[in-house]
């Protein structure tokens, strides 16, 4: 494990300073890397004492080890992009998206998601803010493909229907921190009532994430560069596009698929 994914896997534990210098470093590593403590301090607006502790706290003898260790990470980050115009610049930032959703994926895991889904009754998808846009979205798909799915971003259903679960039922949810309590507090009941629970978040020691029967991990954008757009949701879309793409191996599910878009495209012909 390389020092940035250290700092991602530790940081909701890390103290409130600690925090602000963490995200510094992953948002910025070649610059963290030519800095002196003092400057380092200075940018993160904290003590030099609070960065010492935190390198110790990453393993690192001292500031310098630290660096070193951040330099080797960098071998393995994407370039940044060469002529700088926005486009290059939005690429860069989704590849670091992919690619380091891509590194923690666990293919295994997915499959083992992908067969819970298809022998459940019921599939819930709880998300809220720009993750309930995107539980939207997965269960528009689920639907499709004829599989019982339901989006639930309001807490209060979240917990209705979480008290009427079953064994037979799934609920997968989706937050980048992995801290929402009412979020987690309905997963947990859910959970009491014999529901399978997958957690897809950016916090590998969040809350959620210690909750759920699958945790799957994606790259958390707060961890890039925040200064520019990024969206939150790209590197949890690439993880459902993995599942997707893996429950349309079923015949049935891509025959039906493809029904309702021949529906859909004839009510659209037949209506212009």
């Amino acid at each position: 494990m390389s020092i940035l994914n250290q700092i991602e896997t530790v940081f909701p534990q890390l103290a409130r300073q600690e925090r602000k210098l963490a995200l510094l470093v992953l948002q910025h590593p070649e610059k963290v890397q030519e800095m002196h403590i003092t400057e380092l301090a200075q940018a993160a607006g904290i003590g030099t004492a609070t960065v010492t502790r935190f390198v110790k706290k990453m393993g690192c003898a001292d500031y310098s080890t630290f660096k070193v260790q951040l330099a080797a990470a960098q071998g393995i980050q994407v370039p940044p992009p060469d002529t700088g115009t926005v486009g290059d610049q939005v690429f860069s930032i989704y590849s670091k998206m992919l690619q380091g959703t891509w590194a923690q994926l666990d293919m295994q895991q997915l499959e083992q998601v992908v067969a819970v889904i298809t022998q459940a009754r019921r599939v819930y998808v709880y998300g809220q803010g720009s993750s309930g846009y995107t539980a939207e979205e997965f269960v528009q798909r689920l639907i499709r493909m004829g599989i019982a799915a339901f989006c639930t971003t309001d807490t209060h259903m979240m917990f209705i229907n979480a008290s009427i679960m079953t064994a037979t039922d799934i609920v997968i949810v989706l937050s980048t921190s992995g801290s929402s309590r009412e979020v987690n507090e309905a997963a947990r009941m859910a959970k009491a009532n014999g529901a399978q629970i997958v957690g897809i978040t950016g916090s590998p020691k969040s809350p959620l994430a210690g909750l759920v029967d699958f945790a799957i991990v994606v790259k958390n954008a707060n961890f890039v560069d925040t200064t520019r757009f990024v969206n939150s949701q790209f590197a949890s879309m690439y993880a459902l596009d993995i599942i997707t793409t893996m429950l349309l191996d079923n015949d049935l599910y891509r025959q039906r698929l493809q029904g309702t878009v021949e529906l859909i495209m004839d009510r659209k012909l037949h209506h212009e």
